[in-house]
């Protein structure tokens, strides 16, 4: 059979990740791993190692889980008042089978949402995202759970016929039904060839405002205005052409998403109290005439506004070029996920929306900041054009490293070519949090407060933390970033090998242990594998003790230890110091500022 150009991509990509994460000495296993990192990385957009190191289900010693429960990777995105649960099952075949599926979605259901572990053996490696799906729902936060089957073969595929038939029986983003997503080759070839093209094709698309039902002297259907060289129009449209821009989108670029590009939130499905009421009301045909009163609308900014001087046959005609919606991305998915479903439900259901042209990245942030206020923000996306971002881009670059700070940079032809390997930049910062700044359990138990943190140090003026992310060309933080981006990389290496049930939740406690132990005096013995082994090696068994010594503490008051509750904890980082007679220092902001080598 000739290879075609989706055969020769795909393959060149499994031949790579095979390469780079051997382990077996079995072909098809790596294979089959290849696979799921590959496919898991593409619709996670996310680079080969962090799929590899934090969201591969594997065992304890570092191989791919045969105790997994039919899990192959896991990732809780924590969004700050609420988490995005991505889980996966990945089949390296043509075929689906409904079977597989099926255990897949009622596995999930019973092992999950109802707890019950009762008779399963083969769930061990699962334990570390158990006890966080547990943690975390009875902290009272939002678990929006979307389950992936990744196949490599396609849905319409003459030699396995029952696939698009398995394919309309369960995929489904339904809001009232579990998000389950079947995703083929076809899919996953589309969204990584759009990714490397790294280009955004241009929409073009016009807006039709409805004209006023009051005043019949002045149709009232448009109201705009300038400040300085910023354009705006303000107006009302019929719902279903905001799901058309979105259509449209689709069409040009092969991803709705890419509509939501400078969008700070992601959709929180009808799990979030808003969005359900919303919801409801589009449903309930007596409120749903009143949803423009409901509803603060659509903030969008655009390329190219053209502001008609006139009306065309009654109409005002408002055509716009590359629009972005910046706010309002609940109200646009949840018109949409009933549009999809009914379009009907959409008649006479009107939405406020405001345009505004400018391509000036700080007013963007201005506008994308002071429009959303009602759901939490991704502060990642936030800080990825700040000017300490850029510098620290171009520093790990010098050491052949991909510092990943936008969404389409870790499967981009380019990069892949350029570097020897990628990291997501809230991973250092992370492990900068754990390790120079100190507080592992926060780095933990909340990465959405790490990078609000660092966010409003590199944007408050006279922040404690100023000095260090403000930009500037001296800051020592580039040099602190590498050396915890090396604490990190050396503790995924050696983890590997570990048996010990605690090397599955300590990652930022063990990379402070180093640090400690190591000290920051002079930042180059960082350098040395020698070094860095001796500390691992005091770090790993001063935790092991601190958490026996907890067990034993819990037993004996009745109570039941949790891996996952001790290390989002401050008591184990001042266990750790206490067992090794480290004194913590108060001042540690000022000591950062004087780390540089």
């Amino acid at each position: 059979m000739e290879m075609t150009n989706k055969d020769l991509f795909i393959e060149g990509f499994l031949n790579r990740i095979s390469q780079q994460f051997p382990q077996s000495t079995d072909a098809k296993y790596n294979r089959n791993l290849a696979f799921e990192i590959f496919s898991i990385a593409v619709i996670l957009d996310k680079p080969f190692e962090e799929v590899f190191d934090n969201i591969i289900i594997r065992n304890k010693e570092g191989q791919n889980s045969k105790k997994d429960g039919g899990f192959d990777g896991i990732w809780f995105e924590d969004l700050g008042e609420y988490y995005v649960m991505h889980v996966f099952q990945c089949k390296n075949t043509p075929s689906l089978k409904a079977n597989e599926i099926d255990k897949f979605r009622n596995d999930f259901r019973e092992i999950f949402v109802q707890g019950n572990k009762i008779g399963r053996e083969n769930i061990d490696d699962l334990s570390p995202w158990i006890d966080e799906y547990k943690q975390i729902s009875e902290q009272g936060f939002i678990i929006d759970a979307r389950l992936y089957f990744t196949f490599n073969g396609v849905i319409k595929d003459p030699n396995y016929g029952k696939n698009e038939q398995i394919y309309e029986t369960y995929n489904s983003t339904e809001p009232d039904k579990m998000f389950f997503r079947i995703v083929d080759s076809d899919e996953i070839y589309n969204r990584v060839s759009n990714v490397t093209a790294q280009k955004r094709g241009d929409v073009l698309f016009t807006f039709r405002p409805v004209k006023s039902n009051i005043s019949t002297l002045d149709s009232q259907g448009l109201y705009t205005y300038a400040i300085e060289n910023i354009r705006a129009a303000n107006f009302r449209v019929p719902a279903i052409e905001i799901c058309k821009l979105m259509d449209e989108e689709k069409k040009v670029n092969g991803r709705v998403e890419l509509l939501f590009e400078e969008n700070i939130r992601s959709f929180l499905g009808l799990k979030a109290r808003a969005n359900k009421k919303m919801d409801d009301t589009i449903n309930n045909r007596e409120d749903a005439v009143y949803f423009p009163f409901l509803n603060n609308g659509i903030t969008i900014i655009c390329d190219q506004l053209t502001i008609p001087k006139s009306t065309q046959d009654d109409t005002y005609l408002l055509p716009v070029k590359n629009p972005q919606i910046v706010n309002g991305l609940q109200t646009t998915w949840v018109l949409y996920q009933n549009y999809k479903k009914k379009q009907e439900l959409l008649n006479n259901i009107f939405v406020n929306v405001r345009i505004y042209e400018t391509r000036e990245k700080e007013l963007i942030a201005k506008i994308t900041d002071a429009t959303n206020t009602q759901t939490p923000i991704n502060y990642r996306d936030k800080i990825s054009n700040k000017n300490f971002n850029s510098i620290t881009k171009t520093v790990f670059a010098n050491e052949g490293i991909n510092y990943i700070t936008k969404r389409g940079e870790p499967l981009s032809a380019r990069n892949l070519a350029l570097y020897k390997s990628a990291v997501e930049s809230e991973t250092v910062l992370k492990f900068w949090y754990a390790t120079f700044y100190e507080e592992p359990e926060t780095a933990k138990n909340s990465i959405a407060t790490v990078m609000q943190r660092i966010f409003d140090a590199a944007t408050i003026e006279k922040h404690p933390l100023e000095n260090l992310f403000d930009g500037s060309n001296n800051s020592p933080v580039y040099r602190q970033l590498l050396v915890a981006h090396k604490i990190y990389k050396f503790v995924q290496e050696k983890k590997q090998g570990e048996q010990s049930q605690l090397v599955s939740y300590s990652d930022e406690l063990l990379s402070y242990g180093i640090y400690k132990i190591v000290g920051n005096n002079k930042l180059a013995d960082f350098d040395s594998k020698e070094v860095l082994a001796s500390a691992y090696s005091k770090a790993y068994r001063t935790i092991e003790n601190i958490v026996y010594d907890e067990i034993e503490d819990h037993v004996k008051t009745g109570k039941q230890f949790s891996y996952n509750t001790y290390f989002k904890k401050p008591k184990c980082r001042i266990d750790f110091n206490k067992k090794l007679g480290i004194v913590e220092d108060n001042s540690v902001i000022e000591i950062l500022k004087t780390i540089r080598g």
